[in-house]
């Protein structure tokens, strides 16, 4: 006896998803994506296998249950048949009487997940919890997606920013700027985790030098001393924000041969200076994803 039970994808059209290797749940749209796509990637720890292995157990124990109720409502429908009814005014009557309920269907609902993405290299539209992950269809790693996507808001809130008063004008431009360090460095962290556990990018000469050491990948290939030196002093900046309230200190200047008249004033921030460091972190995380490739 076979049954077919079709599972309905929630009120945005995804289906829950869960990976047998690891357990952990995902959705994806069926009918974006890869046209003839039999295998499902785990966006969280890259098992692949067959799509009618990551059904959830919800979807599971829903099935069952439609299967164990389309039984019982038959059973007892057949039962129902059977009955005789007991005859009144005689000295010995039997009668039978079917009584009871089908199995009750055991129903569920999608979850809510945090991060939508529409896959850039096959366009399938996934969700996950956090932010990074691989593509269940095609396999690849939205990182660069994912900063790229960040960079781009960057810009958009860099362009609200020229219309506002000076004051806020201020704090948006540094807070872009804070934001674009940030976007990278996660970005980076998450590709190169295969590779290091804990590496930081904020430091990111410190970073350069060690790919440079360990694998012979130059992440600032592509660019002049300048435009190097003008990613350092950006971080910096950053950090005098995060840390300092944007006050520049000794160590700023000596690192980035300042003023010392510079000592203890805020430090200077530039709308055009956001753009250009988004602009040329684009060309590093390029380098990066080509030089390093995940596995």
């Amino acid at each position: 006896m076979e049954f077919f039970v079709n599972i309905e994808p929630d009120k945005d059209g995804y289906t829950g998803r869960e990976c047998p290797e690891c357990g952990k749940y995902f959705k994806i749209k069926f009918g974006t994506g890869l046209p003839n796509a039999t295998d499902c990637h785990c966006p969280y720890c890259n098992h692949i296998s067959k799509q009618d292995k990551f059904w959830t157990k919800e979807q599971i124990e829903y099935a069952q249950s439609v299967a164990l109720n389309k039984i019982s409502c038959d059973l007892l429908e057949t039962l129902k048949k059977m009955e005789i009814k007991s005859k009144r005014n005689r000295l010995i009557s039997i009668g039978i009487e079917v009584k009871g309920r089908p199995t009750p269907i055991t129903y569920y609902s999608e979850k809510v997940l945090e991060e939508k993405i529409e896959c850039a290299n096959c366009a399938l539209q996934y969700t996950i919890y956090g932010v990074f992950g691989y593509c269940p269809d095609c396999g690849v790693h939205n990182s660069k997606q994912i900063v790229e996507t960040n960079f781009n808001l960057i810009l958009k809130i860099l362009d609200l920013a020229s219309n506002t008063e000076k004051e806020v004008k201020t704090k948006l431009v540094e807070n872009a700027l804070e934001d674009c360090v940030s976007a990278f460095d996660g970005y980076a962290r998450e590709h190169c985790s295969d590779k290091y556990n804990k590496m930081s990018f904020q430091n990111i000469e410190t970073a350069r030098k060690k790919i440079l050491t360990d694998y012979g990948v130059d992440i600032s290939m592509g660019m002049d001393n300048d435009q190097w030196s003008f990613i350092v002093e950006q971080f910096k900046k950053r950090h005098l924000l995060a840390h300092k309230m944007g006050v520049i200190d000794e160590e700023y200047i000596k690192k980035t041969s300042g003023d010392l008249s510079q000592l203890g004033r805020k430090v200077s921030i530039s709308e055009s200076d956001v753009c250009k460091l988004v602009k040329i972190l684009t060309v590093v995380a390029e380098n990066l994803f080509n030089g390093l490739p995940r596995r």
